[in-house]
Order: structure tokens, then sequence, then C-alpha cells
């Protein structure tokens, strides 16, 4: 399981030839567990269309303040959009936007929002190899990583213009991996190895009876999950249990008598930076 299950992703695309791979990176968001919104600016219209993409996330798509063709419909509101990001990820930016965001220029839906936010800013620079290197670019960039918004490195390759250089917007798996790993890097329990025990425990009588107890393994699961969304590395040793757990830095172990959860508990406490032992 992704450290993006269960976050709510607010995508913004701004107009630029890269504008299609939106559409990529909203299958990724879906696919990792995220709840994905996206906000247009009005030009980016013309190269991505918002029912692929509404069709895409499952959401509507929203570009402008309210719709003129329907005056009793309510405005979208950028700040409960705001606040309801976990992260915004602005992909692709333009020279234009990164500029308008850099000088607080609020003139369309995407830009109020991005002042609105209160949550992480995630932008994946996008534009033609002499634009992503004249200086007004380079000092965008740089007022924008000053206000602690992360910037996704552009990449070098082939551009719209025919040129070769960097510029180009970076592959949307690339973005998800970053947008990952910087998650990662920051969880409070990032670099720890936490060990828990969880479930009954069956002891034979005979080939057909047992003594067993009724724990369900439920409490030491959930604490599995916690602790690994807070970043540590989980062995979760269970005995018997319908429980299921789906998520990459959780390790499964599955155990039946207390003494297979005694010699799995043993062989895996030493390297332990937290033992939490519900059941031996």
């Amino acid at each position: 399981m992704s450290v993006l299950s269960g976050k709510n992703i607010l995508l913004g695309v701004t107009a630029g030839i890269a504008a299609y791979k939106a559409t990529y990176l909203v299958r990724l968001f879906i696919k990792a567990g995220a709840n994905v919104q996206v906000v247009m600016t009005p030009a980016s219209k013309d190269f991505v269309t918002p029912l692929t993409l509404s069709t895409l996330s499952k959401n509507p798509v929203h570009s402008t303040f309210y719709n003129t063709e329907d005056e009793n419909e309510l405005w979208n509101n950028h700040v409960d959009l705001a606040l309801w990001a976990d992260y915004l990820v602005i992909a692709p930016a333009t020279a234009n936007t990164m500029a308008k965001m850099a000088n607080g220029t609020c003139d369309n839906l995407l830009l109020a929002t991005y002042l609105s936010a209160k949550c992480k800013v995630y932008f994946a620079p996008a534009m033609d190899l002499d634009m992503y290197k004249h200086q007004s670019t380079k000092e965008n960039l740089d007022t924008l990583k000053s206000f602690g918004n992360v910037m996704i490195p552009a990449e070098s390759g082939e551009l719209a213009s025919g040129l070769v250089g960097e510029g180009r917007m970076a592959e949307p798996e690339t973005i998800v991996s970053f947008i990952e790993s910087d998650i990662i890097t920051g969880l409070p329990l990032k670099g720890k190895k936490v060990l828990l025990t969880a479930g009954p425990t069956y002891e034979a009588i005979d080939p057909v009876r047992f003594i067993g107890n009724h724990s369900s393994g439920k409490m030491g699961f959930e604490l599995a999950k916690e602790a690994a969304n807070l970043g540590a590395e989980v062995v979760l040793i269970s005995g018997p249990s319908n429980e299921k757990v789906n998520h990459s830095f959780i390790q499964r172990i599955d155990v039946v008598s207390a003494e297979e959860m005694y010699q799995a508990t043993h062989t895996y406490f030493k390297d332990a930076d937290i033992a939490i032992l519900l059941q031996l």
C-alpha cells in the first residue's frame, strides 16, 4: 500500500503541452489509493479536456469560480478545495503560472486555491529550454522553494519545440515516486523497526481439536498499519486471524502455536527499535 492511500490530492493543471500527462498522473494517484480532484487553468483546456480528467478522477473538474451559463449554480469555493487537500500538486507548472505563484498574482481558480492552501505544495516545471534557463524563471523557482513549496525537478529530453535539454516535465511515474519518497522521509518513524504480535494461538490437543482463545488480532493489525503509515518497517507476527493487511512496509509472519510465536518473536526482537507484544 502506498503512503498516498487515503490521502486527498488536488492536482493543478496549467496550460502547457505536458498537460496531457495529467491523465496518466491522475490514474497513478488513483491506483495508489488516493482521492483526486482536479483544478485546471482555463487555458489548459486547450491541451486536455475536463471530461477526460473528470472521468479518470471520478470527480467534477473545476476551472472557473462559477458557471457563466447557469446563474443559479453555486460558486467553486477555492478555500474549500484548499482545505480538502492533503497535498496540492501542480503539474505541469508553466513559466507563466510559476511567475504568478511567486508574485501572489491571483487571476484564476487554481491560483486562488494555491494562495489558500495550508497543505504541502509540489510543483513540476514544464517549459522550453530557453524559458527554463531564463534568469526570471530561476528567480521564481528559488522564490517558490523559499515559500516551502517542493519542486519536482524537470528532466532533460526532447522538447515540443524540437530542442533537446532541460525543461521537460518529469514523467508521471517519477512524480508519484518523488512525492512518495518525500513524504516517507518526513515521517516520524522513518528508519525505525517495529515488532508486533497479534491474534490468538492454538494449542493442539490431537489432530482435530485445539485449545485457543477468541482474539481477532484486530488491535495488533491496526497498530501495524498505523506504525507503517508513520514510516516504520513493521514485522507483524500473527496467530490465526481473518484480519488482512496490505502495506509495503509490513512483513506479516503467520504462526499457530504459542511456541511458534515465541520463536518468531525472538528471531526479530533483537533488531526491533519498538516492540508491542499483544499476544504471546
